[in-house]
């Protein structure tokens, strides 16, 4: 079978796109499922620089798009059958809606719509040309949720009455969402923008929540913006004297109850999502970056992330979690697949046609109802019933 020709927007010598995505296909276990034939980036010189290290890298000519026209142009490419998209998340709908057009699978990151109107959009341009969508939350392929998930089926702690999670968003180091904020990171202060620690963080963790545990019944948050100015500062992280107000929630609260999986019927879950504190050095010390805990009538699993176990623990998708059955560590089963992370497992799974599990963009739309009835809830200061 003939590889997915790729075309990726937003690939540069830099960024999510160079460090997460890319990587994996050059791996054996991709490189034959997949293929990269086109990028297009903003500007014609990152676009050229692009083209010309990805083309040594996977041995044939990368054709470099670029610009306002380059989006249009890549989905109309012939030598393109999947367009990724991998930019600032308020473009999202913009980039996918003309490859969706074009008749083009596509991948896009989380979240792929800015809020549920746009991601409902898109699930209709989706259906209505018969294309497939691979959403790029990842955190359902972890090793540590199939090891959990597998517990709990084996019923290793009895039927589910609660679980709680506390853990730590947009690491203080990352600049991302206060009390200091980096230049190209500034839009994610503006609520509106919709990339929010409730929308980006939270939604992560519910992908994998979710994938363990069950759907939502019912939503009731809360939130508070302990950061209502931020600090604008350079990339090398010095104060440039500039601050503009900050309008998200780094501090969010997130409760309801569970249905769909027989052995957590109706539990019960709570969520604390912490934004911008510090990850590394003396003031993350004792910090709880990331713990996960399921209660059951006959026991408890955990699964955590401490700071020596890596950056980034408050995404499920980025790292593998330690994983505790009664207070012991349990080993996880990785295969040669998940060495090479999360990011690779959806790849392989998308290749594989209508029989892979990955998230979809009627997943997409499941979570975005789940986070639109808490930021309802936040406003609204009532109980969201999910139908």
């Amino acid at each position: 079978m003939a590889p997915i020709r790729l075309g990726v927007i937003g690939l540069s010598s830099g960024g999510w796109a160079a460090g997460a995505l890319v990587p994996p296909l050059l791996h054996p276990l991709l490189s034959e499922k997949y293929t990269i034939t086109a990028l297009c980036t903003s500007s014609q010189v990152s676009a050229l620089s692009a083209s010309e290290k990805y083309s040594k890298e996977f041995g044939h000519e990368i054709k470099a798009y670029y610009g306002p026209e380059g989006p249009e142009k890549i989905a109309k490419d012939p030598n393109v059958d999947m367009v990724t998209v991998s930019v600032k998340m308020p473009m999202h709908f913009k980039l996918i809606a003309p490859a969706i057009d074009a008749g083009k699978d596509v991948f896009v990151e989380w979240t792929p719509g800015n809020g549920l109107a746009e991601t409902l959009k898109i699930s209709e341009l989706v259906k209505k040309k018969g294309v497939r969508c691979l959403v790029g939350g990842q955190g359902n392929q972890s090793a540590s949720v199939r090891k959990v998930k597998e517990l709990l089926e084996a019923g290793k702690i009895g039927r589910v009455i609660s679980t709680s999670v506390v853990f730590s968003a947009g690491p203080g180091e990352a600049k991302f969402w206060g009390p200091f904020v980096n230049a190209n990171h500034a839009y994610a202060a503006d609520v509106n923008n919709g990339a929010t620690p409730l929308s980006i963080s939270i939604g992560h963790l519910i992908i994998a929540l979710t994938e363990a545990l069950g759907d939502f019944t019912e939503v009731t948050a809360a939130g508070t913006i302990r950061y209502p100015d931020v600090v604008l500062v350079d990339n090398e992280g010095n104060p440039t004297g500039q601050s503009f107000p900050n309008t998200v929630h780094d501090q969010i609260s997130l409760s309801g109850l569970l249905t769909g999986k027989p052995y957590a019927e109706g539990a019960f879950v709570n969520i604390h999502c912490r934004s911008s504190l510090p990850h590394r050095g003396d003031k993350a010390k004792g910090r709880t970056l990331f713990r996960w805990i399921i209660d059951g009538e006959d026991g408890v699993i955990e699964l955590e992330h401490r700071e020596q176990d890596g950056e980034l623990g408050c995404f499920i998708s980025m790292h593998e979690k330690r994983v505790l059955l009664k207070g012991e560590e349990v080993p996880l089963e990785e295969t040669e697949l998940d060495k090479l992370g999360n990011t690779a497992k959806a790849w392989f799974e998308f290749a594989k046609g209508d029989g892979g599990k990955y998230t979809t963009i009627d997943d997409a739309v499941r979570l975005h109802r789940v986070l639109d009835a808490a930021l309802t809830s936040i406003r609204e200061g009532r109980k969201i019933t999910l139908t």
